[in-house]
């Protein structure tokens, strides 16, 4: 019995090794075999969803839910706002980052497209004018953009989803 079982393993695993030998010849070098390039995403997010950190690459996503930072339908900052950008901008000086800023806003599809990306263009200027007093990141150039509700990352069609589309995300580039 011991002896049908150890015959039939040996007979596979000439089969798997004549075949593998067999896909091994139809190459003509290693350069012959296709690169594969796999990004490695790492993301965080706190456990409300109000604060959420992408890194991929050599870029990192710092995203902050508009509730963090505005009341409804507004681009005035909130008090809470301050230390958190505070905190993203301690965390962009130890980046070391000599790139530009990008700060993008965006928001849900509620209301017209129109007052969306109006909206969302205020709310990126309102983080750029804070994070630009900041003496240990003033010397960094910044850029503003609002996106509307282009870009949603959740359902517009819950509020839980529109929660999450209204954010604003700090991006940086890692030297």
């Amino acid at each position: 019995m011991h002896r049908r079982i150890a015959a039939a393993f040996t007979l596979s695993a000439v089969l798997v090794m004549t075949s593998a030998n067999a896909h091994a010849d139809e190459r003509t070098s290693v350069a012959d075999i296709p690169g594969r390039h796999s990004d490695i995403i790492s993301r965080v997010e706190n456990l409300d969803g109000t604060e959420r950190t992408i890194v991929q690459d050599q870029r990192t996503t710092y995203a902050l839910q508009s509730k963090v930072l505005f009341a409804k339908d507004s681009a005035r900052l909130s008090a809470q706002a301050q230390d958190r950008l505070y905190d993203l901008a301690t965390k962009i000086f130890h980046s070391g980052t000599s790139s530009p800023v990008r700060i993008n806003g965006y928001t849900d599809n509620l209301g017209s497209a129109a007052h969306g990306l109006a909206l969302s263009r205020a709310r990126a200027e309102a983080v750029l004018k804070v994070l630009k007093k900041d003496p240990r990141i003033a010397q960094l150039r910044f850029t503003a953009t609002g996106y509307g509700e282009t870009n949603p990352i959740g359902d517009n069609d819950n509020e839980s989803g529109r929660a999450k589309n209204r954010r604003v995300e700090i991006v940086i580039s890692r030297p």
